[in-house]
């Protein structure tokens, strides 16, 4: 399910998968909904005169799930981000689909606070939560960044397994492996851990 998309080689395209591909070329995207207008899931499908069907959406991560070694979603938004108008939200679905998640949260300040709340709503909710990704969005203080990174380990109890550092040319970055590798090994190791659990 995606919102914000554009007609990118003459199909209607999530733009971040594209983005994707330039590290993986052998991505396979697939989306339940894919909607043009750039805003939350459940006002993108009425605008376009649709409703989500949750059902299909598990239905359809089932079947991608025996067909491929695993799969990877992105969330739309945050944890609450509406993607029905009767309130169904993405934390909904996280615990309907009883996936693991990870949570990417912004480096900068006022992260402890949005990324601590995240964090705690997941768990009260009983989400398998593996850890944070830090997502370096702008050049800021390293001191506090850093400390950042700290606190919220602190106070949530859940591991950083990697920091995505501004880059001023993302495109270049994707290509190179190295580094690639240097941001995710972690979680690839976890990712591991939850199938062999």
């Amino acid at each position: 399910m995606q919102s914000g998309a554009e007609i990118i080689n003459g199909k209607l395209s999530a733009p971040d998968v594209e983005f994707y591909k330039l590290a993986n070329p052998e991505l396979t995207a697939s989306y339940t909904y894919l909607f043009k207008k750039p805003c939350s899931p459940h006002l993108a499908a009425r605008e376009e005169g649709k409703e989500i069907d949750v059902n299909k959406i598990i239905e359809h991560y089932e079947q991608l799930s025996e067909d491929n070694d695993f799969v990877l979603m992105e969330g739309a938004g945050g944890v609450i981000v509406p993607l029905r108008d009767d309130g169904y939200n993405m934390l909904n679905l996280m615990k309907d689909l009883d996936v693991p998640v990870v949570i990417v949260a912004r480096t900068g300040v006022g992260t402890i606070n949005h990324t601590t709340l995240t964090a705690e709503r997941l768990i009260q909710e009983g989400v398998n939560v593996k850890g944070i990704i830090m997502n370096q969005m702008s050049i800021g203080d390293t001191k506090i960044e850093q400390d950042n990174i700290q606190m919220i380990e602190l106070m949530t109890k859940l591991p950083v397994i990697g920091m995505i550092p501004y880059l001023e040319n993302p495109s270049s970055a994707v290509g190179d492996s190295e580094f690639l590798e240097n941001i995710f090994s972690k979680l690839g190791n976890i990712m591991e851990e939850d199938r062999n659990e």
